[in-house]
């Protein structure tokens, strides 16, 4: 693999902001958060492609290129703040199918328990002879 660390340049900038865009919209991305290190993952396991943001660089790797430059603390916490956007609107929509689902069970269980209360009527079907 080849690793070339340098600065990064104002194009890098352009090209790293939208790369991030695309792959936080993307739903089948794999986005994860270490907590201690505050390093957050995107991962594209269909192509193949890592992208690590760290709070002073960001690492784009894939099977034959590692992409490493130094950005600074304020580019990369803005980066941050698009992905953790990205990843609380997928939760929002995870957390309204999840309610959904329990008022579901609800609505399930007060018809069960309603039937269970109505009372049932043995009509006798006698004929006199």
């Amino acid at each position: 693999m080849f690793n070339f660390d340098s600065e990064a340049t104002r194009e890098d900038c352009k090209f790293i902001i939208d790369i991030i865009k695309n792959y936080s919209e993307d739903k089948a991305i794999k986005k994860l958060i270490s907590p201690i290190s505050d390093e957050y993952y995107l991962l594209d396991e269909k192509n193949q492609v890592s992208i690590c943001i760290a709070d002073d660089e960001i690492i784009l790797a894939n099977h034959i290129y590692l992409y490493k430059k130094s950005f600074n603390l304020a580019f990369t916490s803005d980066l941050k703040k698009i992905i953790k956007k990205q990843m609380e609107s997928e939760m929002q929509e995870l957390k309204k199918t999840l309610f959904k689902n329990e008022i579901n069970l609800l609505d399930k269980i007060l018809n069960l328990s309603a039937r269970k209360k109505k009372p049932l009527t043995i009509t006798p079907n006698l004929k006199s002879s």
